[in-house]
């Protein structure tokens, strides 16, 4: 029987084998709602699940600090990255407990970093691209139905929804089109480097980590050096604004600029890609949702923000506690860690009408999916919702042709982001 004693949310297998564990969120939610997370292989932590809960301590940036750590690590996880961080600051030269990328800095820092790249992802910059955006996934959907007519079935993760995705972040690098495939495939063999399906012959996690962040590593570099040589002050790719990028009153090294294209590359390509294959699973497995849009293609931009409730790839994220405090009525000590778990969030029945349904026509959704709200919002927000609502709109003429042709696989990496492995369709049989 679930209780609060026995339940179990860090177990990646269980996601893997039965989805997000959304009674157990749902029994915090109910009896416990700040709970003391004490299980073996991780550090006690507390469990945050409800939805005014996450925006506060997502807004609260001064109080609740991301520098300490982000992610709920386990123990051989923490080593992996520890020596990773001590080689990349041997390597550059600098103190391994630096904060490398945005979403582990808290500010002044991570402010002005944000602003530098700030103008490449507003939504004025990012509307230029729609006309882009809107071509490149009619050419992917075609590609993407020519594979299903040729072999029968045809994976959307791997075929479809990577695509746009991948496209996006190379074109604010301005990465020529012809590695695009490739840097997709360094940063996903690096980011699930766990997944023996991502290992070569006579490899393991480590190795096939250090393959694919040293192939990243190399042809990034060669770009960064390229722009810091141009330095052109009028650049508008996101590399020639951190190459010529001032933050806390001095020009970012060049190391600090690779750190920033990986977190661009990782966060990007990742979670829009399993965003985009997530809401095209939940069309298929809600018909009458999919009839509804296909009859009114309006509502893609609501469709678009329900799929990204429904599916909330992002799965937690941590914070420390900088000062005594109470949430939700629980004292909260200094230097105790948090964990946001925004898939619970965006269940809430305080704020979501009936939270379990799967509806395109919600007009009130206040999602977390970005990771709350505050300074820490995903950088890209507007990006990737621009990407999700181009590919829908080009699929949506072919989805009622198609269903899916085997249960989907599911994985989450660190419990920190959710991604769907494989989601084979088929074309429905006459």
């Amino acid at each position: 029987m679930l209780s609060l004693d026995t339940l179990d949310i860090t177990d990646e297998a269980a996601y893997a084998a039965n989805g997000y564990p959304y009674p157990e969120w749902e029994l915090l939610r109910r009896e416990a709602p700040m709970f003391w997370y004490v299980r073996p292989g991780f550090e006690p932590f507390w469990v945050v699940t409800r939805h005014a809960d996450i925006a506060s301590i997502s807004r609260h940036t001064k109080l609740f600090s991301s520098a300490q750590r982000v992610t709920i690590f386990t123990p051989e996880a923490v080593e992996m990255l520890e020596v990773e961080l001590e080689q990349r600051a041997q390597m550059f030269g600098h103190d391994p407990a630096d904060p490398s990328v945005l979403p582990v800095m808290d500010s002044p820092r991570h402010r002005h970093l944000r602003k530098v790249l700030a103008p490449c992802f507003t939504p004025k910059a990012v509307s230029e691209l729609e006309d882009r955006f809107a071509e490149l996934a009619a050419t992917y959907v075609k590609e993407f139905t020519d594979r299903i007519d040729e072999h029968g079935s045809a994976d959307v993760a791997k075929y479809l929804a990577a695509r746009l995705p991948v496209a996006a972040i190379c074109e604010l690098l301005n990465a020529p089109v012809e590695d695009w495939d490739d840097l997709f495939n360094w940063t996903q063999g690096m980011t699930a480097a766990a997944d023996p399906e991502f290992w070569l012959e006579g490899e393991d996690a480590e190795a096939a980590f250090r393959r694919n962040i040293g192939a990243l590593n190399q042809y990034v570099a060669t770009l960064i050096q390229r722009r810091m040589a141009e330095g052109d002050p009028n650049g508008t790719d996101v590399l020639s604004r951190l190459a010529t990028g001032v933050v806390e009153g001095r020009p970012l090294e060049f190391h600090e600029i690779l750190y920033t294209v990986h977190n661009l590359l990782v966060a990007g390509i990742s979670t829009t890609r399993n965003a985009t294959a997530g809401g095209i699973q939940a069309l298929l497995e809600h018909p009458e949702q999919l009839r509804m849009l296909v009859e009114d293609p309006g509502l893609v931009d609501r469709a678009a923000e329900e799929i990204l409730r429904w599916t909330t790839i992002a799965v937690s994220a941590v914070r420390t506690c900088t000062e005594d405090t109470e949430i939700g009525g629980q004292r909260i000590r200094k230097g105790e860690t948090l964990a946001m778990w925004f898939p619970a969030g965006n269940r809430d029945g305080e704020v979501f009408d009936d939270p379990y349904r799967f509806d395109i026509t919600r007009t009130v959704n206040p999602h977390v999916a970005f990771g709350g709200q505050g300074e820490h919002v995903c950088i890209g927000s507007h990006l990737a919702r621009l990407e999700l609502r181009a590919l829908l709109r080009a699929v949506l003429p072919v989805l009622p042709e198609l269903e899916i042709e085997r249960s989907p696989d599911l994985g989450v990496l660190h419990l920190q982001v959710a991604e769907l492995k494989r989601l084979f369709v088929r074309r429905k049989k006459k």
